[in-house]
C-alpha cells in the first residue's frame, strides 16, 4: 500500500482561496469592459489633424483602409469618426489595464487591474493574516475581493466618462456635434 503524505488544510486552503477568486471574478462583469480575456497592449500614435492615433490606416495599407470604410458605413459612421471611435476604445482599454487598486490590510491584501475579470491579480497572505484561521481568512477575502470589485467598476466607470470626454472634445474639432 502506497500513501503520499497529503496536508489537506493546505489543499483546501488552495481549494477554496481559488474558488473565492473565481467567484470575485464573476461577481465584477461588466457590460461596458473591454474584451478582458486576451491582454492587449496598444501604442498610441497620434496623427497630427485626424485625432485617430493608432486607428488610422497605413498609406500604404489600402486593403485595411477599405475594410474600416466598410466598417464605419456599415455604423453609419464617416470614417474620421469610426478611427476615432478606435482610438478612444484603445485609450480607454489602456487606461483601464493601467490601473492598479488594492484593498484590505498589511496582512490580507488584494491588488488588482481594472479589467472584470482581472488580468493582474494579486494576493497577499502573511503569516499573520494566516494565523486567524481558515474560515475567517475566508471571510475576509470574499470582503477584500468585493471591495476590490468596487473599486474596479469605478476604474472603468471613470475610463468610460474620460473616453466620452475625449470623444466630444475630439468631434467638436472635427466640426461634429457638440
Amino acid at each position: 500500500k502506497i500513501s503520499y503524505p497529503i496536508q489537506p488544510n493546505i489543499l483546501t486552503m488552495k481549494t477554496s482561496i481559488q474558488t473565492l477568486v473565481t467567484l470575485a471574478s464573476l461577481l465584477s462583469a461588466s457590460a461596458f469592459s473591454p474584451s478582458a480575456f486576451v491582454p492587449k497592449t496598444a501604442l498610441t500614435q497620434r496623427n497630427m489633424f485626424s485625432g485617430a492615433g493608432a486607428a488610422a490606416p497605413k498609406e500604404d495599407d489600402e486593403g485595411k483602409l477599405a475594410e474600416m470604410e466598410q466598417m464605419a458605413k456599415a455604423m453609419g459612421m464617416s470614417i474620421d469618426e469610426y478611427q476615432l471611435g478606435m482610438n478612444a476604445r484603445m485609450r480607454m482599454e489602456e487606461d483601464i489595464n493601467g490601473l492598479r487598486l488594492t484593498a484590505g490590510d498589511e496582512n490580507v491584501k488584494v491588488e488588482r487591474d481594472g479589467n472584470s475579470p482581472p488580468q493582474h491579480l494579486v494576493i497577499t497572505v502573511t503569516e499573520e493574516g494566516k494565523s486567524i484561521g481558515k474560515e475567517a481568512l475566508e471571510t475576509k477575502l470574499v470582503e477584500i475581493l468585493k471591495d476590490a470589485s468596487e473599486q474596479s467598476k469605478k476604474g472603468r466607470e471613470a475610463a468610460q466618462g474620460k473616453m466620452m470626454q475625449y470623444i466630444g472634445e475630439q468631434m467638436k474639432g472635427m466640426g461634429g456635434p457638440q
